[in-house]
């Protein structure tokens, strides 16, 4: 899984709410999600700036939740986080899908400070 396009996955906003089923794919600065509505049966789409996403890791599925144990957790400051799941894949699937998508934000400011000159 060393691209990100077209990974056949399940997603949410938050604990609660409808699973869509469809794919994750990235643009030049964005990641977009699409996938079926399941009750109404219409196609949806959520583009996320990548320099909106404030974390991307990996935790435990609410129970409930999407299927599997674990899921890759997309932290959007001030909305619900996305959880998202490599559709019939395992924990190394969910932790490679982390990582490809981690590799697509920027890296974190690092301030040190003290020390010796």
């Amino acid at each position: 899984m060393s691209t990100t396009n077209g990974v056949k996955i399940a997603w949410r906003r938050g604990d609660r709410g409808p699973t869509y089923v469809g794919t994750v794919s990235r643009g030049a600065d964005s990641i977009r999600l699409t996938g079926r509505d399941p009750i109404l049966g219409i196609d949806v789409a959520l583009s996320i700036p990548v320099g909106e996403i404030e974390y991307i890791g990996v935790a435990e599925a609410v129970v409930g939740s999407i299927d599997g144990s674990l899921v890759v957790v997309l932290d959007l400051p001030g909305s619900e986080p996305i959880h998202l799941c490599p559709v019939g894949g395992g924990s190394l699937d969910v932790h490679l899908l982390a990582r490809a998508l981690g590799a697509l934000t920027p890296a974190p400011t690092v301030l040190a400070l003290g020390g010796r000159t």
